[in-house]
């Protein structure tokens, strides 16, 4: 998953690719919990989820993370406006069960993928032993 450490002006990125690591992971960290979590129905938690990666771009992940990115991301360019109140949602309810549940294991996989790329920048930093 390294292998695009060289993305930025042909010189060893220290993120990684990313750019921004720290906003990508509490992003997607968010959406994960909103997810995770038994308040409100399904279809408004989801609205939540993907409201929470709203301010994300494919091309903010590494290489080797976008096409996964994007699988996750483009469902933003299906949203419908609701010109009355200005807000923004996704009719889930649209969705079969199959791809609404595809769609939270994607954006779970988006979320495990980023932790696992980002764990060596982590063990660079933090040292064992470290408080």
């Amino acid at each position: 998953m390294r292998g695009d450490r060289e993305d930025i002006l042909g010189s060893s990125d220290p993120n990684g690719g990313w750019s921004d690591p720290i906003g990508t992971f509490l992003s997607l960290r968010s959406a994960v919990r909103i997810l995770a979590s038994t308040d409100g129905p399904r279809k408004v938690r989801m609205d939540d989820a993907i409201s929470a990666l709203a301010n994300l771009s494919p091309r903010y992940f590494p290489r080797t993370l976008r096409e996964k990115a994007e699988r996750v991301l483009t469902v933003r360019e299906k949203l419908i406006c609701d010109r009355d109140s200005k807000s923004m949602s996704f009719p889930f309810d649209r969705l079969k069960p199959k791809e609404f549940d595809a769609l939270i294991q994607d954006i779970f996989s988006l979320y495990e993928a980023c932790v696992f790329d980002m764990s060596n920048e982590v063990r660079a930093i933090v040292r064992v032993g470290d408080e």
